[in-house]
This record gives C-alpha cells, sequence and structure tokens, in this order.
C-alpha cells in the first residue's frame, strides 16, 4: 500500500467521512425501524463521530501547509534539543539529553538552552487515560507532532 500525501490524502479522508455519515445514518434507519436499539450502539456511535471528527482535524491541517507553531527547546548553536515528560519517582519530570528538571523553564535555565517557536509538522493521534471500552469510550483525538509533513511527503524526523 502506498503512503498517500497531499490531495490525494485528502480524497481519501473525504471518502472515509462519506462512510461514516452512511454508517450513522444506517444506524439510525434500523433503530427506528426497531431492529436494534440505541443501547446497543452507542460505542458506535461514539466512534463514528469521533472519526469524523479526527478525519475534519486532519483536512483542517492538509488545507494550511501542513504545520503548526509549537514551542521548541534549542540549544546554544540553534539545535533543536529532543525533550519529553517523564515519571519519575519525585514526580513528572521534563527530560532532555539526559538532564532532568521540573519544568521546560528550569531545564532552560539550567543548561542555557532557550525556549523558541518553529514551525513543525503535525498529525493527528488518539488518546486515552485509560483501557478497554472505558478507553475507547473516553479517548479522544488530538493534532501532535508528526515526523512527515503529510501535506508535502517530506520526511522532517524527531528531534535528537
Amino acid at each position: 500500500m502506498t503512503k498517500l500525501f497531499g490531495e490525494a490524502l485528502a480524497n481519501q479522508i473525504k471518502e472515509t467521512i462519506e462512510q461514516n455519515k452512511a454508517a450513522i445514518a444506517n444506524r439510525i434507519e434500523r433503530i427506528n425501524a426497531g431492529l436494534t436499539d440505541l443501547d446497543d450502539c452507542f460505542l458506535s456511535d461514539k466512534l463514528e463521530h469521533g472519526k469524523i471528527k479526527e478525519c475534519e482535524m486532519q483536512l483542517a491541517i492538509l488545507s494550511g501547509d501542513g504545520c503548526e507553531e509549537r514551542e521548541i527547546v534549542i540549544d546554544e548553536n540553534g539545535d533543536e534539543v529532543g525533550t519529553r515528560w517523564v515519571q519519575t519517582r519525585y514526580g513528572n519530570r521534563i527530560v532532555g539529553r539526559g538532564i532532568f528538571a521540573n519544568s521546560v523553564k528550569a531545564l532552560c535555565k539550567k543548561t542555557g538552552w532557550t525556549i523558541t517557536r518553529r514551525r513543525v509538522p503535525v498529525w493527528t493521534k488518539f488518546e486515552t487515560y485509560t483501557s478497554g471500552m472505558a478507553g475507547v469510550y473516553s479517548g479522544y483525538y488530538k493534532t501532535v507532532r508528526w515526523h512527515t509533513n503529510m501535506k508535502t511527503g517530506e520526511y522532517v524526523g524527531y528531534p535528537e
């Protein structure tokens, strides 16, 4: 299966929206005809509406340049520093290049790095804080930094 980018990807996303809208309409017909009840369909209803929302978020990303402005940490040479939040025995800490701190501001103060804003590729991701059916039902879609610009197909990778 080939990777799709730009207009081809947007067309595929539009097809997905139409398929989910058709599934919603089909379910409503079955409920109205008495072939099933609303309780049997609550999860599929949530998932199909969620998928439509995700597709709309993706189309919004593709309608622009595929990037969003995000805060990043850069070192003294202007190179981006890969940072992430981790759970330690002292609570949540941010780590960059093996250096731990309580906040991004504290990390920059400790290392001499600075915070700046740059445009980076983004895409959508499903996130939940639990597992199983509860995780599926309570999950949501959000935009996250991505390794590839889905508008152009340009691979940019992640900071080290």
